[in-house]
């Protein structure tokens, strides 16, 4: 009489079938998770940007715009550091390529700072969303 079992070869490649499996698994539930993290942090980008063409335009016609221009680096600051960490808020605060031409329509020094500084950090925020969604984008191939 015959006992059907396993072999020694049969229970060592079933074991490598299993740890391939898992190790799939492993790789595909980290590339959800990172494409979850990278579309919240779109959207939090996507929202800045629209919170700082909010703003330039409430500096341009204000008359305090230096309180406008406060609270959007206020909400910009906090909102990068919780998101991204402290390197991504100090890549948008030190972000300066490009030339900027004084529109006609602001007439005080606060107007040109305010409108300056809101300018730059949107394109700085501009940026961090392109690099974010490449990075989506690869994870998605």
């Amino acid at each position: 009489m015959t006992t059907v079992g396993w072999s020694g070869a049969d229970a060592f490649f079933g074991a490598v079938a299993v740890t391939v499996l898992a190790v799939m698994y492993g790789q595909w539930l980290y590339g959800r998770r990172s494409q979850g993290r990278l579309r919240s942090r779109v959207a939090v980008v996507r929202e800045l940007i629209a919170d700082g063409e909010r703003t330039k335009t409430a500096c341009a016609d204000s008359s305090d715009p230096s309180s406008a221009h406060g609270g959007f680096l206020r909400r910009c600051d906090s909102t990068l550091r919780e998101q991204f960490g402290d390197s991504f808020a100090r890549r948008i605060d030190a972000h300066s390529e490009f030339e900027w031409i004084q529109p006609a329509n602001l007439i005080s020094d606060e107007q040109v700072f305010a409108g300056y500084d809101t300018k730059r950090r949107l394109e700085g925020l501009r940026n961090l969303l392109w690099d974010s969604l490449k990075n989506l984008a690869s994870l998605e191939e």
